[in-house]
């Protein structure tokens, strides 16, 4: 889980956090006064209440702007983690067993479906259909995350807290600006779907028109999942720099630590018996529990028998179709039943 532990580049500074943070609590905090400005009436009104509004009324508006701009930013900075983990798909146990369970489904038939050339950086391997994630988010980076397991028999949630900080500062440059990116659209996902449920509620609330209600409901939904589909890319590009690190600067770690892998010695089962000494404390002179074999590929007369017996497989909705079927229908629900 890389999401856990990357906590450390999510506080980096700067630019970085001006685009990761601000940036989407800016636009968010502007939209929601946007969205109550327009609910109380026009845009000109609200806009003639301004002008001949008080000094007194001026500064508490532009006081609560800020108050609620730096709680937005502040919350949105510290639950980078908790979003990332969300977006992956690690839910709570309802959740995971009624929708994760449907989304895997999907993502079991895409795999099945798709060639391996579409599927090598965005899912897991086909050998391992148990560590399907419920979302694309999640099985991108999964995917990275079992790459350096599969290819040097690493557990990458042992062995990242201690290869970091041997990485170098260019690198972790390029790590962290890949890392921005992927968190500033999954913030912007997020607080796109709060306006368009927060906002399109007080809108029926005070029964705006119907244009405005639908207009704030869809449209930022549509931006959710605009940016949503931005995050997908950013979490492939993040997880080749992942990749990368393992790839290039594992040696780095060895020799840190004083074990460099001997001549003769597996590389795999060098790693598998440091990881098992950092997990559970086993000295590194005894056997190493070998990693879960991989399971061969089914030759096409047994896949054919397999489909065989497989119930026919037609439309299977993802969670993607499910946001917005209800999306689409609470819009239909509020028309209906809001004034305006």
């Amino acid at each position: 889980m890389f999401s856990a532990t990357l906590g450390e580049l999510s506080g980096v500074a700067g630019r970085r956090s001006v685009r990761g943070v601000l940036l989407p609590s800016l636009v968010f905090c502007c939209l929601a006064l946007l969205v109550v400005a327009t609910g109380r009436g026009s845009p000109q009104d609200a806009l003639h209440a301004w002008r001949h509004g008080s000094w007194e009324s001026k500064v508490l508006v532009v006081a609560g702007f800020l108050l609620a701009l730096v709680c937005v930013a502040t919350a949105l900075g510290s639950a980078q983690t908790a979003l990332i983990r969300l977006a992956e798909g690690y839910w709570s146990p309802p959740l995971r067993r009624t929708i994760g369970r449907l989304g895997r489904g999907h993502h079991r038939r895409l795999v099945r479906r798709a060639d391996d050339a579409s599927t090598h950086d965005r899912y897991p391997p086909r050998t391992r259909p148990d560590d399907l994630m419920p979302t694309r988010l999640g099985n991108a980076l999964k995917a990275a995350e079992l790459y350096p397991r599969l290819r040097y028999g690493i557990d990458a949630a042992l062995v990242w807290p201690r290869l970091h900080p041997l990485l170098p500062d260019t690198f972790l440059a390029t790590l962290g600006a890949a890392r921005t990116g992927l968190t500033a659209l999954l913030a912007s996902a997020f607080l796109s779907v709060v306006l368009a449920v927060g906002g399109a509620g007080y809108l029926w609330a005070v029964d705006a028109p119907t244009r405005l209600f639908l207009l704030c409901l869809w449209g930022g939904g549509l931006a959710g999942w605009l940016c949503y589909r931005g995050a997908l890319l950013r979490a492939v590009a993040y997880g080749q720099h992942l990749r990368v690190a393992f790839d290039l600067y594992r040696g780095h770690l060895l020799d840190a630590v004083g074990r460099p892998v001997g001549d003769g010695e597996d590389e795999r089962l060098h790693w598998q018996r440091l990881c098992l000494f950092w997990h559970r404390g086993v000295l590194p002179h005894h056997a190493a529990t070998p990693d879960r074999p991989a399971q061969p590929s089914p030759t096409p007369a047994a896949a054919a028998a397999a489909a065989a017996d497989r119930p026919p497989s037609g439309f299977s909705p993802s969670i993607s179709h499910l946001t917005a079927a209800v999306f689409a229908a609470a819009g239909l629900a509020g028309a209906l039943t809001g004034g305006g």
